[in-house]
């Protein structure tokens, strides 16, 4: 059998995925499975071996289980980040968020950095990518992500401070003043729309995704709590669902925070908000 008949194959199973591109989807995987791009292959023979576990993954896709945990690894601002089970997938509505975080960082001498619930890294990966004099420190709870978030820092060979945390407990211990910047995407899902979410999402650490008080509990207790971790005049940046603009720019500006940019993702929807203490 040649790579094209498989691929044909591929691509008709994962089509019944309506979240599923299925022809690029089809030849990430072919790349992932044989080491060459399917152009490269074009009419060449596959073993049946190979046949057998590409469409297994087909239909593993079909059925909504992430690309990327199959690949095992994802992009995000030209890194490639280890990711699977356990772990929240890199999303490219974060890289929107982390260039607005970037518009702040460049204006700071050797700025100090701090990413909450930094999950796989790639929020704070991608600050020290861009400006290497910062100082960075990645938060994570989850024991599963923690392992995601130092394989990534060994493979990127970036120099970021990890620290195995609980949020609601680490603005006890962090130094008052002592912050540039935070940057967070925390969980955000009202838990009452679990149900309702896409098949993909669902494979997600639940808690990197949900969180109570309608969604809203990390922004509350960051924009509180850590506001005497940040510096006069520090920034706090936040990326939030679609529908959350309002309740979140709320929440700054009754805890003192001045707005300094509404944060628009590809889509065109709102993603997330820079303020300023």
């Amino acid at each position: 059998m040649v790579i094209n008949d498989i691929y044909r194959q591929m691509c008709a199973v994962m089509e019944e995925n309506p979240n599923s591109d299925a022809a690029f989807e089809a030849n990430q995987l072919i790349e992932f499975v044989l080491g060459k791009k399917r152009i490269e292959l074009f009419a060449a023979d596959i073993s049946r071996a190979d046949a057998e576990k590409l469409l297994e993954y087909a239909q593993k896709r079909r059925e909504g289980y992430p690309l990327q945990y199959i690949l095992g690894v994802w992009q995000f601002f030209d890194m490639d980040l280890y990711v699977g089970e356990g772990v929240l997938i890199p999303r490219q509505d974060t890289e929107t968020v982390c260039e607005a975080a970037f518009e702040v960082i460049e204006k700071l001498e050797n700025p100090t950095v701090v990413d909450l619930c930094s999950g796989s890294g790639c929020i704070a990966l991608a600050v020290k990518k861009f400006c290497p004099e910062a100082t960075v420190a990645a938060v994570e709870k989850s024991d599963e992500a923690f392992r995601y978030l130092e394989k990534n820092i060994a493979h990127t060979n970036l120099s970021v401070t990890v620290v195995k945390g609980d949020i609601f407990e680490y603005d006890k211990i962090i130094a008052e003043n002592s912050v540039d910047v935070i940057i967070s995407n925390p969980p955000y899902i009202h838990p009452d729309v679990k149900p309702t979410i896409q098949t993909e999402v669902s494979f997600e650490p639940e808690m990197a995704l949900f969180a109570e008080e309608e969604g809203l509990l990390f922004y509350r207790y960051i924009s509180k709590n850590y506001r005497k971790v940040l510096k006069k005049e520090g920034y706090l940046v936040f990326e939030y669902g679609f529908d959350q603009q309002q309740s979140v720019r709320n929440i700054l500006t009754q805890e003192g925070y001045n707005i300094i940019k509404e944060i628009v993702d590809l889509g065109g929807n709102p993603r997330g908000v820079v303020a300023q203490k």
